[in-house]
């Protein structure tokens, strides 16, 4: 089954679903450079751990909902209420037995690096996670890796298909750039040939919700030509081979939810493709 939707499938920004679609995705850009690249240079699928917890406020909680087993506590007999406590009690009070599952979980992205250089690294492809747009610990190592990469030879590509949460954007003017622009989802591409003094090169590719994926250049190195990645045909081959039709009950609003013309026009999809039941007359 294909996705109902054009291009991004907003249902997939899901906490619970995301970073299956995330690490899949990565994997299929890395199969589709592999498969043209021209020697020496390969991609390779890397991974970081992310602890998915962010704060807002005063408070932080965990993004990615994890299953929190509790256990209640042993019934007893209620003791009778004339009973008088003589000397310290010897027997320990029930209480809860909360397991909370505290393993970080793997942020994928890909690397293309040159073999004829001592593994160089050359392109740096990121695909951004829900943890990494909101404040916490996982966004400080992604901007702490942005930086790095920045300052360095190779290029960037950062791919945004979240709604929600802050971008990240290195710079003030490029954020006014990007909002000017009044995107869904956003590609970011950062040649380090563009990156001259106090200024620097972005191409950027907004997409809307109702749009489907580009066809992305991906720099190399030196003089050798960009090499086209299809990031439509790569989701519709991550969707298809996914578990979505499953996980996804699409009788429900997405989350976050869409902006209140793409309401009606989501809702058309959805029941022209038999996932929603047919609109009464």
């Amino acid at each position: 089954m294909k996705s109902p939707f054009p291009g991004m499938d907003p249902y997939l920004e899901a906490p619970e679903v995301f970073p299956d679609f995330h690490e899949r995705l990565a994997t299929m850009a890395s199969e589709q450079l592999n498969a043209h690249l021209p020697r020496p240079y390969y991609a390779r699928l890397e991974m970081r751990s992310e602890v998915g917890i962010v704060e807002e406020g005063r408070s932080r909680r965990r993004i990615v909902p994890d299953v929190v087993i509790m256990t209640p506590p042993r019934v007893r007999e209620a003791a009778p209420s004339y009973a008088a406590v003589a000397g310290p009690r010897t027997e320990i009070s029930p209480g809860v037995l909360v397991h909370i599952p505290t393993e970080p979980y793997q942020h994928p992205f890909v690397e293309i690096r040159d073999a004829a250089h001592g593994h160089r690294l050359v392109t740096l492809i990121e695909i951004v996670s829900p943890s990494n747009k909101r404040l916490g610990a996982d966004r400080k190592a992604y901007e702490a890796k942005q930086t790095e990469i920045l300052n360095s030879d190779a290029n960037l590509i950062e791919i945004d298909l979240l709604r929600s949460g802050e971008r990240l954007l290195p710079s003030i003017q490029l954020q006014a750039a990007v909002e000017r622009l009044n995107s869904d989802y956003l590609i970011l591409i950062n040649r380090s040939q563009g990156r001259q003094g106090f200024e620097t090169d972005y191409l950027l590719y907004p997409v809307l919700v109702r749009e489907g994926l580009p066809c992305i250049p991906v720099p190399l190195a030196g003089d050798t030509p960009d090499l086209p990645l299809d990031l439509q045909t790569a989701f519709e081959r991550v969707y298809l081979g996914g578990p979505y039709p499953r996980m996804i009950d699409y009788t429900l609003p997405p989350g976050p939810p869409l902006t209140e013309e793409d309401v009606a026009w989501a809702d058309g999809l959805l029941r022209e493709a038999g996932l929603r039941p047919a609109a009464t007359p």
